[in-house]
């Protein structure tokens, strides 16, 4: 029996699969936040890449959307997964915030202040274990 590490369950093909889209919706006004809120965003059927569907009225948000793994690091199938979590902050791994989404593929968070801001995103499974970090994205508001 092959042990593998909780924290490399999904890594492997989390980090391959994971595709990150970073929308920035709305303009002006500034965010007055600095944590910003998360709502869910555009979920496609297919568990594929999300669309994402025009702008948000809301100024300084930014929409993320990535693909659900169907396996894990060691290629069986992945029939636990729970959800995901969001980690993001105002600078390349400086992840001051995280918000759990649940078990959806695309969230948006709004009222961001103005900045970069960097995203990453975790897959955790039923038993709590959660994979190590997506590639980073960073978007400047």
């Amino acid at each position: 029996m092959k042990i593998i590490k909780a924290k490399n369950i999904f890594k492997a093909h989390f980090l391959i699969m994971f595709a990150l889209l970073l929308t920035l919706s709305g303009c002006g006004n500034g965010g007055s936040g600095s944590g910003g809120n998360v709502s869910s965003g555009n979920v496609s059927n297919d568990s594929g890449v999300s669309e994402v569907n025009g702008p948000s009225l809301v100024d300084n948000s930014i929409t993320l959307a990535w693909d659900k793994p169907d396996s894990n690091s060691d290629g069986t199938d992945l029939n636990d997964l729970a959800g995901y979590k969001i980690y993001y902050g105002p600078s390349s791994n400086n992840y001051t915030q995280s918000i759990n989404v649940g078990n959806i593929s695309s969230a948006v968070i709004s009222n961001l202040s103005s900045g970069t801001w960097c995203f990453a995103t975790t897959a955790y499974d039923t038993a709590g274990n959660e994979s190590g970090y997506s590639n980073e994205a960073c978007k400047t508001i």
